[in-house]
């Protein structure tokens, strides 16, 4: 069995025990960027180019991350689930899931490592509402909004439902039966998360909104979110993957 871990010459510890899962879809500005930093912590990236148009699967994989590429655009939940399938077949005890799009830091990634290695929790959130100063008003409204109702439905006292910047455990993942194709990937994983009694942490990460690059409509698609959060707390009940 190999290590966990490995010496660059640099003296940076990269981890081998967890992976790391990005959707991307029209990224090829970012997600070079993205995938390197995120390499100087963790070994093994997938980049899971969801029917992009452009270089997105090119320079991803330049960069060092292993490629899944989907034949058309099917949603971010969509792209995130083939990912974190594809991370457990790979055997990861963890999975860190960011954003190609420059929105999540990669060097905030040790915040993450350090909690998952002294705790073990479940899943991890990492939470930008602090920064109030540097998100755009609609964004933090819908969001504070949207947790404050994802608090009450799962029953985690949610500081950033929406952040998308997360670890899974592995175990947690296998039993989570993902379905949503879209935004509400995040909101259904709360929900399941907190039915099947998971221990939730969060650390902070820096705040960075680059709406340009991001395909998010804050209004509209926090109105969908919630109404698809609804829905799995109140009429979809399975628990566990067979």
């Amino acid at each position: 069995m190999g290590s966990a871990c490995a010496i660059t010459p640099g003296s940076a510890v990269i981890r081998r025990d967890l992976s790391v899962v990005v959707p991307a879809y029209q990224c090829e500005r970012t997600v070079g960027d993205v995938v390197q930093g995120t390499r100087r912590h963790v070994e093994r990236v997938v980049v899971v180019d969801d029917g992009s148009r452009d270089r997105t699967g090119e320079v991803a994989r330049a960069a060092g991350a292993e490629v899944l590429t989907l034949d058309r655009n099917r949603g971010k939940g969509y792209a995130l689930r083939a990912g974190i399938d594809r991370a457990l077949a790979a055997g990861a005890e963890a999975i860190l899931l960011l954003d190609a799009d420059g929105q999540h830091d990669p060097e905030d990634l040790p915040s993450f490592l350090a909690a998952w290695d002294a705790r073990r929790p479940d899943l991890i959130i990492g939470v930008r509402l602090e920064d109030r100063r540097d998100i755009p008003p609609a964004r933090f409204w819908t969001n504070y909004i949207g947790s404050r109702i994802l608090t009450w439905m799962s029953g985690f006292e949610l500081l950033d439902s929406q952040s998308g910047y997360r670890l899974v455990s592995a175990a947690l993942a296998r039993r989570m039966p993902l379905s949503s194709d879209g935004y509400a990937i995040e909101s259904e994983m709360l929900i399941r998360a907190a039915r099947l009694g998971a221990r939730l942490e969060h650390v902070r990460v820096r705040t960075i909104y680059n709406d340009g690059g991001s395909h998010f409509r804050p209004v509209f698609d926090t109105f969908r979110i919630s109404c698809a959060a609804i829905y799995f707390k109140v009429f979809d009940d399975s628990d566990a993957r067979p």
